[in-house]
């Protein structure tokens, strides 16, 4: 029978037996112990990135401390034994750890970044600016292009030929003890030294008051509380560009046809996680304001990638290392956040975030201890309520010259992607309460009116030059 039957299967298909599929029900107690799992995975990183940006903040702040502190040993040395730059001691020290010199070795040779910083620019090299707004060289012959000062390499290989000498044995060439620059008078100045009459102290203070719309006494706070003026108030920025980086920008206000009131100057300074400006109420401000400085009126602190920028006061930071300083904790004026950069043309991609003002001109205080109290991440969470949003103007389309237009009324005259118009993103786009427009390579009309101040619209227009940039 079995023989018959391997016969006869040769034509016989022979259909497997059916499986039966047993569908085993969700196990709610599994899944729930799953996704509590992954959710302490997720926590646990979150709070390592959290601690490795912490460290690394305290890194960069140590270094920082460090190079103040190394600084202030060589000025107190140079200072002692009667070394006198052409230049500013500081601007001499910062070129030349720009150079590369160790200020604990390199004593002998900081008369190369003194030579350096008062040397004139090479014949036929023009300073440029893309429309990204690059800085770059272009010799006006052979169109060499150079995205460093022509002066740089120069001075970085004579720095390291004379190290070399200095390694050999042979004594470097000795510093100049020269006598230093007489002073020059500030332009508002008296003739005889004396301080401004209390009846001219009274007629600016009026008028700015008409200006800004506000009634406050002092000028310190005239130029940092909001302003509640339905006209803009004209002002412009001075830009003053370094080969080393750290440049400098002076607002002033123009407070009639023909005078000029200056109000603020920044500078850009470089840290591990990304730069800051210190913004002073001193023109002759060069250093790093403490946070003790009756100057120092607030800072604006970028992320690495400058997509995220923010505007604080004078005040002390939540993590308490200058409390002794400044007492009271710090509050936050302005935050922005960018979806791409100012370099890709598409200016509106761009969040910008003012504590809401009242009608009596009072700003909510945006005061946190913590980071989930920042204006950062109350845009990240939507938690906008009490907060006014501003929004990038968009240009219209003109069929008669089929092109984007945006009319700046004579505010700007030049193209560049720096030129700026904001407005309620809850408002009419045309009531616009903040203008940027280039009207010179290194001057910029900023115009405000409320619910901004002075101190805001400075902050912004230093967000501005620093995106656009594409720095750090």
């Amino acid at each position: 029978p079995a023989a018959a039957v391997g016969l006869g299967a040769r034509n016989v298909q022979v259909n497997p037996p059916a499986v039966l599929r047993v569908q085993t029900p969700p196990n709610p107690e599994l899944a729930r112990l799953q996704r509590q799992r992954q959710l302490l995975e997720e926590r646990r990183r979150e709070l390592q990135r959290a601690r490795e940006a912490e460290e690394e903040e305290q890194a960069a702040a140590r270094a920082v401390e460090e190079e103040e502190a190394l600084r202030k040993q060589v000025l107190t040395k140079l200072d002692g034994e009667g070394v006198r730059f052409r230049s500013g001691t500081e601007d001499v020290l910062e070129y030349a750890v720009y150079l590369g010199m160790n200020l604990h070795e390199d004593l002998g040779l900081l008369w190369i970044a003194d030579q350096a910083l008062q040397a004139d620019d090479p014949e036929g090299w023009e300073q440029c600016e893309s429309p990204n707004g690059d800085v770059y060289y272009m010799h006006e012959v052979t169109k060499q292009v150079l995205w460093q000062h022509p002066l740089d390499y120069q001075y970085q290989q004579l720095y390291l030929t004379e190290k070399k000498k200095v390694a050999g044995g042979l004594k470097p060439v000795a510093l100049e003890h020269r006598a230093a620059p007489p002073a020059e008078a500030p332009s508002d100045a008296r003739a005889d030294g004396a301080p401004p009459a209390a009846g001219e102290d009274d007629a600016l203070r009026r008028t700015l008051q008409g200006l800004l719309g506000t009634s406050y006494g002092e000028l310190r706070t005239l130029l940092t509380e909001p302003a509640q003026c339905k006209a803009p108030v004209r002002c412009f920025v001075i830009r003053h560009k370094s080969r080393m980086g750290g440049s400098k920008f002076d607002f002033f206000m123009s407070i009639s046809k023909n005078d000029d009131m200056y109000c603020f100057t920044a500078k850009k300074h470089s840290v591990a996680k990304g730069c800051y400006y210190s913004i002073a109420l001193d023109q002759d401000e060069v250093r790093r304001p403490k946070a003790g400085s009756e100057s120092f009126v607030g800072k604006v602190r970028s992320d690495r990638k400058s997509q995220e920028y923010t505007l604080y006061d004078d005040g002390a930071s939540p993590d308490g290392k200058d409390k002794d300083a400044r007492p009271e904790l710090r509050k936050e004026l302005l935050h922005v956040s960018f979806l791409n950069s100012l370099r890709n043309r598409n200016p509106g991609a761009m969040q910008v975030l003012l504590p809401r003002v009242d009608a009596k001109g009072n700003a909510l205080t945006v005061q946190p201890t913590d980071p989930e109290g920042s204006l950062a991440e109350k845009l990240k969470r939507n938690d906008t309520a009490q907060l006014l949003e501003m929004k990038n103007r968009e240009p219209k389309w003109n069929t008669a010259s089929q092109m984007y237009q945006l009319d700046f009324h004579g505010r700007a005259t030049l193209a560049s992607c720096k030129n700026i118009q904001l407005h309620s993103k809850e408002g009419d786009p045309a009531d616009v309460a903040f203008l940027m427009g280039k009207v010179e390579e290194n001057k910029f009309n900023v115009d405000f009116k409320a619910p901004f101040s002075c101190l805001q619209a400075f902050a912004f227009a230093l967000i501005v030059f620093d995106n656009s940039s594409g720095a750090f």
